[in-house]
């Protein structure tokens, strides 16, 4: 449609305003609105190449093991796991005291006098007796008890270690996840303003010419369309700072702007596939099968001779004398029937161990398979990201060009200029997201992978 019809406006003076719309398009929501991304953050994260090339990669991995300390710190999961890991080695130590000589003493008194000879009637007289016993031989009984409370440990501490990557993880994702739709609100405001502007320019040009309101109405409804969008992120925003709030306690948080350098660089996935038999999840069961069959050598043990040292002190006749004798005895039990209790609970140990060991093959199928399929989700959202970059420099370029051929030359419809514009909008939210898909496929390999802490002031596990 020609510029001429464009009556009442001056070319020149719409020209100009044609112009300033395009060159200021909105760079922040309404005043006071920090659901938005800082400008300054928005133009590091619209700048890929740079991003990717990040010298700042010791601060931000300094910010992610901020954010992790202190979800660490505050995380139930992790204190339990802390406190199993704490009893488990406590286990140990109550079973290496099976080694050591038992000493028990018994103190008691009574009273018989009815019916009975003044001799021997008691009549509440206190006596003493001790006894200590101390095992000789066992088979390795006690041996096969310590190795099993051992290996329980190990799979305890294996456990501390994933809740902990578990915990570390979910606090980074839930971050990217939170920057990510403030950067969604972003292009959305940034659209919405766009959309709005072209609004009151049609509202103006429609008082001079009618004709125009079919136009108007095109407009009102992508504006209509904007504000959807710009909602939708927004509820979306909300909800992740309820997770974050959950994670890091309070409303006073660590930023979460920042993280992106520290997680952007390019897993080796035959490398991840060889740290499968260190992560802490083949740890667990790989201990918990030893464990189990250490409980099998106990069982096996428990079926032979048991010998064992016995010394006692006791009075000679309880109550009745102040004479005391001291016995010691050498002992040997074997059990011969026990309605075949000990070799059921063998067969049911070696069951176990088997199903674990089965477990340890498919845990480490299903791992290999899981760092594959991620790691190529992630590097293809990240080879998109950079592929976004190019057509949004190129389709920049473009709408400037069908705004000054609609608005001043005629050249173009208000629907390829509203097109246009979605069409960036939709490259730029296509970009946020895949961005952020690829850095949160990432953490979620580095997390399972045992790489996710970093920081040694956080390694705590017992060794």
């Amino acid at each position: 449609m020609s510029a001429s019809r464009l009556t009442g406006i001056p070319k020149l003076g719409w020209t100009l305003v044609a112009i300033g719309l395009v060159m200021s398009i909105s760079a922040s929501a309404q005043e006071g609105d920090n659901e938005r991304l800082p400008a300054e953050v928005l133009s590091r994260l619209r700048a890929y190449p740079v991003l990717a090339a990040e010298e700042k990669l010791s601060s931000s991995q300094t910010r992610a093991q901020v954010l992790i300390r202190k979800a660490l710190d505050l995380s139930p999961s992790v204190q339990e796991a802390k406190f199993a890991l704490d009893a488990a080695e406590q286990d140990i130590q109550a079973a290496k005291g099976s080694r050591q000589p038992q000493v028990t003493a018994t103190g008691s008194s009574q009273a018989n006098n009815r019916d009975l000879p003044a001799g021997s009637q008691t009549n509440w007289k206190p006596y003493l007796n001790l006894s200590a016993t101390l095992p000789i031989y066992d088979w390795g009984r006690i041996a096969a008890l310590v190795g099993g409370r051992e290996a329980a440990r190990d799979a305890a501490a294996a456990r501390y270690r994933q809740q902990r990557n578990q915990v570390a993880g979910e606090v980074v994702i839930t971050c990217l996840e939170y920057t990510k739709q403030r950067a969604l609100i972003a292009a959305a405001d940034d659209y919405y303003e766009t959309v709005r502007k072209l609004v009151d320019m049609l509202t103006r040009i429609t008082e001079a010419d009618t004709g125009r309101a079919g136009e108007l109405m095109q407009a009102r409804s992508r504006q209509l369309q904007a504000q959807q969008a710009r909602e939708n992120a927004r509820s979306k925003v909300r909800e992740q700072l309820v997770r974050l709030r959950k994670l890091l306690g309070g409303r006073e948080m660590p930023p979460c702007e920042g993280l992106e350098p520290a997680l952007l660089k390019r897993l080796d996935v035959e490398e991840l596939i060889g740290r499968i038999k260190r992560t802490p999840q083949i740890q667990a069961f790989e201990s918990d099968y030893a464990a189990q069959l250490r409980q099998i050598e106990q069982i096996g043990a428990t079926r032979k001779p048991q010998v064992q040292l016995s010394a006692t002190h006791a009075p000679v006749v309880a109550g009745l004398t102040d004479q005391y004798f001291q016995a010691v005895t050498m002992s040997v039990t074997m059990p011969i029937y026990d309605g075949r209790i000990l070799q059921s609970n063998e067969r049911a140990a070696v069951e176990r161990a088997n199903a674990l060991g089965s477990r340890v093959e498919q845990t480490y199928r299903q791992l290999e398979s899981e760092y594959r399929e991620r790691y190529e989700q992630a590097s293809a959202n990240l080879r998109r990201a950079d592929e976004y970059i190019n057509l949004i420099a190129i389709n920049d370029r473009v709408r400037k060009d069908f705004f000054t051929q609609w608005s001043s030359l005629g050249r173009r419809s208000l629907f390829e200029l509203l097109a246009i514009e979605q069409e960036q909008y939709n490259l730029q939210t296509g970009y946020f997201t895949s961005l952020f898909d690829g850095l949160i496929g990432n953490v979620n390999v580095m997390a399972s992978a045992d790489l996710i802490i970093t920081d040694q002031d956080t390694l705590d596990v017992a060794n």
